[in-house]
C-alpha cells in the first residue's frame, strides 16, 4: 500500500450543507405549516371576514421563508443575503411549478402575484436579518 493512498480520510458521509438545508426547509413548512393553522382558528373563531384567507395565507407562507431562510444563513454563516434569496427563489419556484402542473399554465395577473412576491420578499427578509445580526 503505497503512503499516499494511507492518508487519505475515510469518507464520513457528512454533509453540513445539507443537513442545513435540510433543517431550515423543515423549520420553515413547520412554521408555514403552524402560521396556516392559527390562521384557520382565528378565522373560525373570531368575526374577520373570509376575504382575509389570503392575506392570511401569504403572511403565513412569508414568515415560513423568512424563517427558513434565516436558519439557512445562520447555519451556513456565510453568504447569509444569498441564502436568504436562495431559500425565496425556490420556493416561488415549487409555488410556480406546483401551479403550472395543476392548472396547465400560470396566470400571473391582480391578486395572483401576491403569493409568490410574498415568498420572494419574505425569504430575502429572512437572509437580511440574519445579516444584520451577523453585523453586530
Amino acid at each position: 500500500m503505497s503512503e499516499k493512498n494511507r492518508r487519505r480520510p475515510k469518507p464520513t458521509g457528512k454533509n453540513p450543507a445539507a443537513a442545513a438545508l435540510l433543517l431550515a426547509f423543515g423549520c420553515g413548512v413547520g412554521a408555514c405549516i403552524l402560521l396556516m393553522a392559527l390562521g384557520a382558528f382565528l378565522l373560525t373563531h373570531t368575526n374577520l371576514p373570509l376575504s382575509a384567507v389570503r392575506p392570511i395565507a401569504c403572511l403565513a407562507a412569508a414568515l415560513g421563508a423568512a424563517l427558513s431562510a434565516s436558519v439557512l444563513a445562520r447555519r451556513l454563516k456565510e453568504k447569509l443575503l444569498l441564502c436568504g434569496l436562495g431559500c425565496g427563489v425556490f420556493y416561488t419556484a415549487c409555488l410556480l411549478a406546483a401551479s403550472l402542473l395543476a392548472n396547465g399554465g400560470l396566470d400571473l395577473q391582480g391578486s395572483n402575484t401576491m403569493l409568490p412576491a410574498a415568498l420572494l420578499m419574505g425569504g430575502l427578509l429572512g437572509g437580511a436579518v440574519s445579516a444584520l445580526r451577523a453585523n453586530r
